[in-house]
């Protein structure tokens, strides 16, 4: 019996280490929200480029620490149509890991294609960082 009880006990440190873990490790996360207008007559072809059928650029978007990226579509009441792309960078020098990023020669060629069908905010070259204001752990 007490060696079940050492066996719980050990378990149930392990558990509140791993949850304390992943507690700071939440924390540390950075997640990025961001805005762009999408030109109407590319959404067919923009939402073809990617459609989970192409890989496009998604494992260079791994490479750089970059999960769980999303992009919503929606049509707001001015009539624009507004990407709204969402992502968690899980690396430890985002700035680093965007340069390598930017070099890489598919990323380059799969933007030539995007940036176009795309029309920044006002006062943006691309897409606008969008402020977080809520997380719910």
């Amino acid at each position: 019996m007490k060696r079940m009880v050492n066996i719980f006990a050990g378990i149930l440190a392990l558990a509140i280490l791993a949850t304390a873990c992943s507690h700071k490790e939440a924390a540390e996360i950075k997640r990025v929200g961001m805005v762009i207008k999408l030109k109407p007559e590319c959404i067919e072809e923009y939402k073809a480029l990617h459609a989970d059928s192409n890989p496009g650029v998604r494992d260079l978007l791994v490479k750089a620490n970059m999960r769980n990226f999303s992009i919503f579509l929606h049509r707001l009441d001015d009539g624009n149509y507004y990407e709204f792309g969402y992502y968690e960078y899980h690396g430890e020098d985002f700035e680093a890991d965007m340069a390598k990023l930017a070099k890489e020669d598919r990323n380059i060629e799969w933007l030539k294609i995007c940036d176009p069908m795309q029309v920044p905010l006002d006062g943006y070259e691309g897409w606008a960082e969008m402020e977080l204001v809520y997380y719910n752990h």
